[in-house]
C-alpha cells in the first residue's frame, strides 16, 4: 500500500509524518476518534500521540529505520496505544506505511480504535 492510498482513506483515522518525525497531516476520522485537531498536531513531533513510556523505543526504532531502511513493523497490523487529546491512552490497531518521497522518507498510518 502506498502513502497516497492511506491518505485517501476517509473511513479510518489517518496520520501522516515526515522524515523528521513531525506530523504533516491528519484526517477528520482521527479528530473524531481521538479528539486531536490538525492545529494541535501538524508541525509537532509524532511522539505527541505516543505514550511517554514508549518514547525512547519509538525514537530508537525510527532512527534505526532512517539509517538502515529496514523495518520489522511496516505494513502489518500492530496493536499499540495512542494518546488521545484528553491524555487518555487508548488501544488501537496501527497500520504504518513508508516510502521515499523526493529523496526523503515519509510515513502514513491508519490508527483504528480498538474496543
Amino acid at each position: 500500500m502506498k502513502i497516497k492510498d492511506v491518505q485517501a482513506r476517509t473511513d479510518v483515522p489517518v496520520i501522516s509524518v515526515d522524515h523528521r518525525g513531525y506530523v504533516t497531516a491528519i484526517n477528520d476520522k482521527l479528530r473524531e476518534a481521538y479528539g486531536w485537531e490538525a492545529a494541535d498536531l501538524v508541525g509537532r513531533p509524532l511522539s505527541t500521540i505516543i505514550p511517554k513510556v514508549f518514547h525512547d523505543t519509538h525514537h530508537l526504532g525510527f532512527s534505526r529505520f532512517l539509517t538502515t531502511g529496514q523495518s520489522t513493523i511496516l505494513e502489518q497490523p500492530l496493536q499499540l496505544k495512542i494518546v488521545a487529546r484528553d491524555g487518555r491512552e487508548q488501544e488501537a490497531e496501527h497500520y504504518i506505511v513508508a516510502e521515499e518521497v523526493d529523496g526523503a522518507w515519509a510515513f502514513a498510518a491508519m490508527i483504528r480504535p480498538l474496543g
